[in-house]
């Protein structure tokens, strides 16, 4: 069982949760942190002896020492300050590459990537999990690539808008019975803690799906966002063709069709439609969606 265990960028929403399983488990491993800003490092990590906040930068390759660990988990992390996707995502998969290169003792690498992300082209903004995974595939004696469902976080937006003026829900899920996996971040968290710690007798590249608990449509989800705020809002369907002027209210331009393709792909007959099926290779999350909007509300279930 590794002792040592690195997560790179340790900021990120899912590299926090990944910390905190770690941190938690009967099996105390050494958990090392790498932010650009160590400062950012939460108290509770901070307070535990287990845990140490290193610097470094993915962006650069700078301080990125993986030398005294025996596991990395790495997160892609995107960018939105007009840099080509494509170029980003290969610089930074090639600098961890070259830092697991630089240490020997690694013995396994889990990757967070994106359903859908075997496909190179028709997926949007997810191509820069396409494009890590093709480098990283090999980078460890072991690598496992986790491929979760949309976070059931990315919906507080949906409780936004049942507090708007009239309490109207706009769904880019359609039809609006259609059902598609959604995890929380929380399960996603455990699921690579459990991944970064279990030893394997059949060392290799592996790939696990993580979905939740079980399918939801817009109507599922409408009827827990009716469920956590105590009163019943109106939902209504965004068509394909109306995506792009949606998301232009909220996406830069330079990012909108990417942020289309994505939202289309996973819908019916598109390119990741296929994947959202529960298999023997999906580790299934625990939380409902309802419990996920309830703690984001701030109001216990």
């Amino acid at each position: 069982m590794p002792d040592h265990i690195t997560v790179v960028p340790a900021s990120t929403r899912t590299g926090r949760e990944t910390i905190r399983a770690l941190l938690a488990s009967e099996s105390k491993p050494c958990v090392r942190g790498i932010y650009r800003d160590t400062s950012k490092a939460p108290t509770d990590f901070i307070a535990n002896p287990n845990f140490q906040a290193a610097p470094g930068d993915i962006s650069t390759g700078n301080f990125l020492d993986f030398s005294r660990s025996d596991a990395v988990f790495y997160v892609p992390p995107g960018i939105y300050d007009g840099t080509d996707q494509g170029e980003w995502a290969a610089r930074i998969a090639k600098n961890v590459k070259n830092s697991l290169r630089d240490a020997p003792n690694v013995k396994k690498l889990v990757l967070l990537s994106a359903l859908g992300c075997q496909h190179e082209h028709g997926i949007g903004l997810i191509r820069l999990n396409h494009i890590s995974e093709t480098i990283l595939k090999d980078a460890a004696p072991e690598v496992v690539i986790i491929r979760p469902a949309w976070f059931q976080e990315e919906f507080a937006s949906w409780l936004d808008m049942a507090q708007s003026h009239p309490p109207v829900i706009h769904s880019w899920i359609t039809p609006l019975d259609y059902k598609v996996p959604l995890v929380s971040i929380k399960d996603v968290g455990e699921c690579c803690a459990k991944n970064l710690l279990t030893e394997t007798t059949n060392p290799n590249l592996h790939i696990l799906k993580v979905f939740g608990p079980r399918m939801y449509s817009a109507l599922d989800i409408k009827y827990a966002v009716d469920t956590v705020i105590g009163k019943e809002v109106e939902l209504k369907g965004i068509e394909k063709g109306q995506l792009a002027a949606y998301f232009a209210n909220q996406i830069p331009e330079r990012y909108l069709q990417k942020y289309v393709d994505l939202a289309t792909a996973f819908l019916p007959g598109g390119i990741g439609a296929g994947d959202l099926v529960y298999d023997k290779f999906t580790y299934k999350g625990q939380r409902e969606i309802v419990d996920t909007l309830y703690q984001l509300y701030g109001k216990p279930a």
